[in-house]
């Protein structure tokens, strides 16, 4: 362990429980262990998961929120006391065995951010059907009216003094039956995020004239009294937690605040938060778990790669100056340089770290040893832990694999079924491809024995990735290439860059299994005067191929696009975006949290975005487009087009039944895509 690194392992008090070091395990949804949305019951996927974790050093595992009541079908966390008292109190003892602590996240539902698939759409507009699911019970909030986050059109009716009642007393009796289940302590999913809990303490969605609204005493009363009460339940020394956004981050309903920005706060400042906190802390809360945001500006709570790394640390060392009880932060905290001069300044008591956890399970055992650049580095993508998306009408889309997952680990919540075993049969593995997907490839090969050869084409590993990561808030995604390589370096894999394979030579390999990873092209621009020198494609510019004048015309706002947009300005640059569909990220499973802010940064820096808008030709005078408003010439010193991949080569049209084609080569996806199927072909050799 590096002596910096030391503070990270003291332990840390938290109401009457020592929790063996600094490192706690963010709440993240897909790893409860209670499957909780119609009833309530055991998750068995997530056990490996969890252990996985205690016996890689974390020391207080909080696992996803588990809703005091279920979304559908009216039952009670309370009433599964054979749960508890059998899988629950027997994962425990797993977790206690390897010295770490556990604490069950609890909440009393989502109020205004409950997500819209499009299933409960045609429910709530079919009366029959709603009155038999009970959206009515769904659609609370704290105050009548309020406008639902992902479809402002659906307005949501305000909780009734008796309902408030039944979830304090569902608290307080979920809490007591985890304390005889052998959970560590509770942490209430409250003040944060902008659930149903932070919806009552902010004055901007709590309109109510009883004693759950008016004053911030009032506001914060839903929480606090649910403090007590569990404190009444399992006595004044079983730990509570409340996890607390310190700022709300919002400009209004659906607008959130960067980095930086000066606005006005809809919802809560830094001064109301001091006197929140001690509101929380005097009713009981042994320690705050801390970040910012809402879902009107989820950015802050899941942070993107466009976020500064520990995005929330000033505000969590801020609201610690007015508590007296331990304060974590969570938010891109992975850095341990970071983190163990945060603790040791006295700033935070501990750190919250989740995406990290889920792309690498070894993350705390691996600072504690010293191997910090063998840890594998979350890129904040999102695409495999919360590929909750956004579509125009309100309506959410979910990540078809489930929440939770990782795009760089397939492995994640899988731990069992996904295991690395050592091949039966020692082969000779061809990998011909040296970016992400054929770099995994030939990882997972060589993890498993195989003598692995990886041809590539140009003088260097990463491929098309080396462009994706060249931008400077991908810093993460430079990390990413740099630990592949130190990982093929280190499995001695037989690295031959300069060495392109062309279809007339791949027979002579000398190989048993041949893995095609030789991603795919990019589509070219079908328009007058898109071979003009000024013209270059995505790759082109980020790769810094041809010089970039002033003004910039970014032809494509998907992901891509629009990164380059902002790459631009960031590069004083005056880009504009040109989108031929009726809205730019039109990207599928790209979570809401990264496109949201994407969109907050065109605005901020005042990007213009043409969208159902054709690009007609390219001349002297600029670029010439047609849309809604008419024909117009955009001037432009520079052209970048952006408009998707070809997949495969001549390689990817082999065949043969020691060939296989992954990724790009084979179907145009993303890096989750790439990197999962590599892991699959590579596991299966």
């Amino acid at each position: 362990m590096k002596q910096k690194h030391e503070i990270l392992f003291t332990p840390v008090r938290v109401g009457g429980v020592t929790v063996k070091n600094r490192f706690v395990h963010a709440p993240m949804e897909g790893t409860t262990p209670i499957n909780w949305y119609a009833g309530f019951k055991f998750n068995e996927g997530s056990r490996e998961y969890l252990v996985e974790r205690a016996k890689n050093g974390v020391g207080l595992i909080i696992p996803g929120i588990t809703c005091v009541k279920s979304l559908m079908g009216n039952k009670w966390l309370y009433q599964s006391e054979k749960m508890f008292m059998g899988p629950i109190h027997d994962l425990m003892e797993e977790i206690h065995g390897y010295g770490s602590k556990f604490f069950l996240q609890i909440g009393a539902g989502f109020g205004r951010v409950l997500v819209m698939p499009k299933e409960l759409k045609k429910v709530m507009n079919n009366k029959v059907l709603g009155k038999m699911i009970g959206t009515d019970k769904l659609l609370v909030a704290a105050s009548d009216n309020m406008p639902n986050v992902w479809d402002p059109n659906v307005l949501q009716r305000a909780m009734t003094e008796e309902e408030i009642q039944d979830i304090i007393q569902g608290f307080a009796k979920a809490a007591a039956l985890c304390k005889r289940a052998g959970i560590d302590g509770i942490e209430i999913h409250a003040v944060h995020e902008g659930y149903l809990l932070d919806q009552f303490t902010i004055a901007g969605t709590n309109k109510r004239t009883d004693e759950y609204g008016g004053s911030l005493e009032n506001r914060g009363r839903f929480t606090t009294e649910i403090i007590r009460e569990i404190k009444k339940a399992c006595g004044k020394d079983y730990p509570v937690i409340v996890r607390y956004s310190v700022t709300s981050k919002m400009r209004g309903f659906n607008q959130g605040a960067l980095p930086g920005e000066d606005y006005k706060e809809f919802g809560r400042d830094r001064q109301e938060s001091i006197s929140l906190a001690r509101l929380l802390e005097e009713a009981g809360a042994d320690a705050l778990d801390a970040d910012n945001g809402s879902y009107d500006s989820w950015f802050w709570a899941h942070p993107p790669m466009y976020m500064p790394l520990a995005c929330n640390l000033e505000d969590a060392a801020f609201i610690k100056q007015h508590v007296n009880i331990p304060v974590f932060c969570a938010g891109r905290m992975e850095d341990p340089d970071t983190s163990s001069e945060a603790i040791r300044s006295g700033r935070i008591d501990a750190v919250t770290i989740g995406r990290q956890l889920l792309a690498d399970g070894e993350y705390c055992a691996k600072v504690q040893a010293g191997e910090i650049e063998d840890i594998r580095p979350c890129i904040a993508c999102h695409n495999g832990c919360f590929a909750i998306s956004k579509g125009p009408d309100g309506t959410t889309g979910t990540n078809p694999v489930g929440n939770g997952h990782c795009a760089l680990n397939p492995a994640t919540l899988e731990e069992k079924k996904k295991a690395l075993t050592p091949a039966a049969v020692k082969k000779k593995v061809a990998v011909i491809g040296g970016g992400i997907g054929g770099m995994e490839a030939a990882r997972v090969a060589a993890l498993r024995g195989h003598s692995v050869t990886l041809y590539e084409k140009s003088g260097e590993l990463g491929g098309v990735f080396i462009a994706a990561a060249a931008p400077s808030f991908k810093e993460k995604d430079k990390m990413l290439i740099a630990w592949y390589i130190r990982q093929l370096e280190k499995l001695k894999v037989d690295i031959r860059l300069d060495s392109e394979i062309t279809p007339e030579n791949l027979s002579s390999l000398d190989a048993d299994e041949i893995i095609i990873a030789t991603g795919a092209k990019c589509r070219s621009l079908r328009a007058d005067g898109a071979d003009r020198e000024n013209v270059m494609n995505a790759v082109e510019y980020l790769r810094g191929y041809k010089e970039t004048g002033e003004n910039v015309v970014i032809v494509g706002g998907g992901l891509t696009g629009c990164e380059i947009a902002y790459d631009a300005v960031l590069k004083g640059k005056k880009p504009v975006i040109v989108e031929l569909m009726d809205d730019i990220l039109n990207v599928p499973n790209l979570c809401a949290a990264n496109s949201n802010m994407l969109r907050e940064i065109l605005r901020y820096y005042r990007i213009p975005v043409y969208t159902q808008t054709k690009t007609t030709a390219i001349t002297d005078a600029g670029v010439e487009i047609e849309g809604p408003e008419g024909k117009k010439t955009l001037p432009a010193d520079s052209v970048v087009t952006s408009i998707g991949y070809i997949p495969g080569s001549g390689l990817a049209e082999k065949d043969g039944k020691n060939i296989h084609i992954i990724g790009d080569a084979a179907r145009v996806g993303n890096l989750m895509n790439a990197i999962w199927q590599a892991y699959d072909v590579a596991r299966a050799i």
